[in-house]
């Protein structure tokens, strides 16, 4: 356990949440409005629209999600390195220009969808300073003995803005149509979340001195190349990976799954609403859960109940309070695995190549999120149930705990390089 002492520079929790608050608001609001809610918040509803327009098949529209997961995998560790030597800040604001416009960018493509596709590219390519890589850089930064509940509150903000956007998308459908819809929701990223990063947005410059005259500590990191041959690393990556997969396969197929347990249309929205609020709550349990304890440990007290729900699922005929309490301990995972991966990266790893390191880690995570929905629903198909594709998501959840239990104590120092 983490005693409530003061940090590394000498600051208490609280001091730290004072004197870093502006930075941190920055942060949520600059993940709140930026790529990563966005596909799965918004194309569902757009989806319906454009098949409506075009009569191209949904499962055409949303096969371009994909281009995302892509640009994750291939580009991630890219981003990282950039925002380590350029800066967060110029990262961050340049990608959310380039997000705003790709957003509004939808509404002037045409009747080939392949010009839906090419957006999706461009956005996916541009947009990708606009997750979590590059904010965790800024608050692991401003935050160590609080570290853990800034991370929760800055990625909280998807499950606030990810409640909200299927409102105000079909409030400016029914208003002004799809085109607009799109210009709409491009407009937030450009006046709302630019003009906080313009003016909050900074990371922290260690002094040299500190405020008693000694020297003060250097930014501590493992060099990348020492990290990569490192058991530690590539297991909480798996681990990643795992969680990923096991809560990212469930999310998109949640839906038809408790359809076909029995339960009605509007039930199984009802449960889903609850999914939403959990992901929030648990990203906010699990940072003020990591400030206090040791990360594999939360790990543990998150993922096992939920692997637990998940066997719930397994079960026919589920009522509709069993069903909403099962969803409910499923989603507090699926909104801790961002705060997880990035603290474990950060305390095993540093700080010096945080952001590089994490971008590797992110982009593993997400080749597990983003090709698992796919698979599960080929499972689906060729058995006829989701039950199997429910026990492969408890043996991935279970098999990244037990990776994450291996990884040992917290390193006292890191080397720098």
């Amino acid at each position: 356990m983490h005693a409530p002492i003061s940090g590394s520079d000498g600051l208490t929790a609280w001091q730290e949440l004072q004197r870093g608050w502006r930075p941190l608001v920055a942060c949520s609001v600059g993940i709140g409005f930026g790529l990563s809610p966005i596909p799965p918040f918004t194309a569902g509803i757009f989806a319906t629209a454009l098949n409506a327009e075009y009569g191209w098949p949904r499962g055409e529209i949303l096969a371009a999600i994909i281009l995302v997961t892509i640009g994750l995998v291939l580009l991630g560790p890219t981003v990282g390195r950039l925002v380590d030597r350029v800066g967060a800040r110029r990262v961050a604001i340049g990608s959310t220009v380039g997000l705003g416009l790709c957003l509004s960018a939808f509404g002037a493509i045409g009747s080939n969808i392949l010009s839906f596709y090419a957006v999706w590219a461009v956005m996916a390519v541009v947009a990708l300073g606009t997750l979590p890589v590059t904010y965790a850089k800024v608050v692991t930064g401003w935050f160590d003995r609080a570290r853990g509940l800034a991370l929760g509150l800055a990625l909280a903000s998807t499950g606030i803005t990810g409640a909200l956007y299927p409102f105000y998308i079909s409030f400016l459908i029914a208003r002004f149509g799809w085109r607009m819809a799109y210009v709409g929701v491009g407009l937030l990223p450009l006046l709302i979340a630019l003009p906080i990063l313009l003016l909050w947005l900074r990371e922290r410059v260690v002094p040299a001195v500190s405020a008693d005259g000694t020297p003060a500590t250097p930014v501590e990191g493992m060099a990348v190349r020492d990290a990569v041959r490192r058991y530690r690393f590539w297991a909480s990556a798996i681990a990643a990976m795992g969680l990923g997969a096991g809560t990212g396969g469930l999310m998109p197929n949640l839906m038809p799954m408790l359809k076909e347990n029995g339960l009605t249309a509007a039930a199984a929205a009802s449960a889903l609403a609850i999914l939403a609020i959990s992901v929030t709550v648990g990203r906010l349990v699990s940072g003020f859960m990591l400030d206090r304890l040791w990360a594999p440990l939360v790990a543990v007290l998150l993922v096992v109940p939920a692997a637990i729900g998940v066997a719930v699922l397994t079960m026919p005929g589920l009522s509709l309070p069993v069903a909403m309490s099962a969803v409910g301990i499923i989603g507090l995972v699926a909104g801790a695995e961002f705060d997880l991966i990035a603290y474990i990266t950060g305390r095993y790893f540093g700080q010096k190549h945080f952001s590089e390191l994490y971008g590797i880690q992110y982009a593993v995570f997400g080749l597990g999120s983003g090709s698992a929905p796919a698979l599960y629903g080929t499972i689906r198909d060729w058995n006829g149930s989701y039950v199997p594709a429910l026990f492969l998501s408890i043996g991935l959840l279970l098999g990244a705990v037990a990776l994450l239990l291996t990884l040992g104590r917290y390193p006292a120092r890191v080397s720098a390089d």
